[in-house]
């Protein structure tokens, strides 16, 4: 089953938010890169509470989304004003309650690593799509180049302290990233033409150490929520160790630039 984001609903936003202007960049990057005009048809898969979704709605493009979460899809209305109502269904993106060939464009973002059916999410997507129609797909990936992030260095020691308390199962189980040879494969057996490209660069929002492991300990990553109570909290407690006893400069904030890598998938 793909992950419902109802547990993550009162600290989403304020965990996987951008910087001002970020968002508004990736809608003229997304449009750009599809060649959508005026009056295409939007699908967002995973709209989750609209962080994306909201320069689309502000534009008054046609756009609609689905999600999982009930709860999620609740905060959207508190991002528009003007009584603006967006084109909204719960629904799984394996069973889509559209019609054949109702969307230009298709795109989800930071959703494919949760989707252990992304095969049937795919094909679902091309069902929806008219000839022509695009489905882009994007991760955010840091810069080859980068030095490892606060954020990566706890999630590399949370990683080891589960594997050495007997979880040899942790990440996003069996979703895919757009760097997974796999994914191209399949869209290219299945007759699309397929490009990749980097849609923009943008600077996060800055974190420190300690701020990643009081999320970690908090649980607030869909990875660990299969985790039993129990093992999370003792792993929760090597964690807190580490950094009062290891770790350097717990509470520099640091930034980083990451990069929106999109596949980009087209169907005659």
């Amino acid at each position: 089953m793909p992950v419902n984001y109802d547990e993550a609903v009162d600290y989403y936003d304020a965990t996987r938010g951008f910087r001002e202007g970020v968002v508004e960049r990736y809608r003229a990057a997304l449009l750009d890169c599809a060649g959508a005009e005026s009056g295409s048809r939007i699908l967002e898969l995973g709209i989750g509470s609209g962080l994306i979704a909201a320069p689309f709605l502000r534009a008054a493009d046609d756009y609609v989304g689905i999600d999982l979460s009930r709860g999620m899809l609740g905060l959207i209305g508190g991002k528009l004003a003007g009584g603006l109502k967006p084109g909204l269904a719960q629904a799984d993106c394996r069973h889509l309650p559209f019609a054949a060939a109702s969307f230009d464009l298709i795109h989800a973002v930071r959703v494919f690593h949760h989707l252990p059916a992304w095969r049937d999410c795919i094909d679902e997507a091309r069902r929806l799509l008219r000839p022509g129609g695009v489905l882009v797909i994007v991760e955010n990936l840091p810069p080859a180049e980068a030095e490892r992030p606060p954020w990566g260095i706890v999630q590399d020691k949370w990683d080891e302290i589960l594997r050495g308390l007997g979880l040899a199962d942790v990440g996003h189980g069996d979703g895919i990233w757009i760097t997974d040879d796999g994914m191209r494969r399949y869209l290219v057996a299945s007759g699309a033409r397929v490009d990749f490209l980097d849609l923009l660069r943008f600077i996060e929002k800055p974190v420190s150490t300690r701020v990643m492991v009081e999320r970690r300990v908090a649980r607030m990553f869909s990875s660990d929520w299969s985790i039993p109570v129990a093992l999370h909290q003792k792993a929760a407690r090597a964690l807190i160790d580490w950094l009062e006893e290891e770790c350097e400069a717990p509470d520099e904030m640091v930034e980083r630039e990451t990069i929106m890598r999109a596949l980009v998938a087209r169907w005659q």
